[in-house]
């Protein structure tokens, strides 16, 4: 889908933090993937799957079937546009998606099925309000299985990248910062572009004041699109620093229940030792010492020691971000990553932080 809006002043363009949106976008990962998640959701998605089980929590199956069918995306109903002016309350997302209208639904259901709607969402068009109550009662009860153990680390990396991009907008304008979205929204002249989902899924909507940007931890599982009677619309993007699930699932692992001996192939570990490498893969998003240390399970001085020691071989920098001081990845310590580490493809950072 493109659409389109016209002025690309930074008025026109917001960032902001939405939990059911990110809800959504865990569910696209799992609704997709039937099997084994992509690196860095592969070990996320076993302990969801396996957690989903345990408290008998089950997606709903219409639900599954719309992110299949449109590739990844979902109709706009079901998608509240985020405010920016503070935090955002699950509980009052979910109340606005509990306030859609049967009209609403049936409309653009109508718009994404054209040649009827197909027999795994007609419970949902038969009776919206009834599906979205259930869907309302649902996705709490989903977010404690699934994502109650992440909370903190998603909360980290999006107010992280939130601060970043914010800067990049504040300092070098909308253009720097649409260059650094991988095509969720692009420029032709006058215009902005909206780019998600399969091509004439939905019409074109023209029209568009303002554009909010919405970073996903799991943006790889989704594709999102919003719209506000106002005129605004909003967009997800894949957020930097997803790779802390990966880290995550690797806390119960401490290095000191086995020493620093490296784990047998593992050349990043042989070369740096088991922490030091714990240290480096933590470094894919943006933290500070504290909370990587909470994550790979080590004393915070162990992790201090060893930033300070990266940072003096010029693979880890820091910056501070308010009162926070925060390490990442330096060209050289990515470079570090994607020669050596087994586990994973790591990208370079797509956008400046200086």
């Amino acid at each position: 889908m493109t659409t389109s809006a016209h002025g690309t002043h930074a008025g026109a363009l917001r960032i902001a933090d939405s939990r059911l949106w990110e809800t959504f976008g865990s569910i696209g990962l799992l609704s997709t993937y039937r099997g084994l998640a992509p690196w860095p959701y592969t070990a996320w998605g076993r302990a969801a799957r396996r957690s989903l089980m345990r408290a008998d929590v089950t997606l709903p199956g219409w639900l599954v079937h719309l992110f299949r069918a449109g590739g990844g995306t979902l109709p706009s109903f079901l998608l509240p546009v985020p405010s920016s002016a503070r935090p955002p309350d699950p509980a009052e997302e979910i109340a606005l998606l509990r306030a859609v209208s049967p009209a609403r639904v049936r409309e653009e259901l109508e718009r994404w099925f054209p040649q009827g709607v197909p027999v795994e969402v007609r419970p949902l068009y038969a009776d919206p309000a009834a599906r979205i109550a259930d869907l309302c009662a649902f996705l709490p009860r989903y977010a404690r299985a699934a994502l109650a153990p992440y909370e903190a680390s998603l909360r980290t990396v999006t107010d992280d990248d939130i601060l970043l991009r914010a800067r990049v907008l504040a300092t070098q304008g909308p253009d720097r910062l649409l260059g650094t979205l991988n095509g969720a929204v692009s420029r032709r002249g006058d215009v902005l572009r909206l780019h998600t989902g399969p091509p004439g899924r939905i019409a074109v909507k023209a029209d568009v004041s303002r554009i909010v940007l919405v970073p996903l931890v799991f943006g790889r599982g989704a594709s999102l699109l919003g719209f506000a009677p106002n005129g605004v619309a909003a967009v997800s993007y894949q957020a930097e620093g997803a790779a802390v699930l990966a880290c995550e699932n690797r806390a119960g692992r401490r290095a000191d229940d086995g020493g620093d001996e490296p784990a047998r192939g593992d050349r990043l570990e042989i070369l740096l030792g088991r922490s030091r490498a714990g240290v480096v893969r933590g470094l894919v998003a943006p933290t500070t010492t504290s909370d990587l240390a909470a994550t790979l399970g080590l004393a915070p001085s162990t992790v201090s020691e060893h930033l300070t020691s990266l940072v003096a071989a010029g693979v880890v920098r820091r910056r501070r971000a308010g009162v926070r001081v925060l390490y990442e990845l330096d060209a050289s310590g990515v470079a570090l990553l994607r020669h050596l580490d087994n586990r994973r493809r790591v990208n370079a950072p797509s956008y400046e932080t200086t």
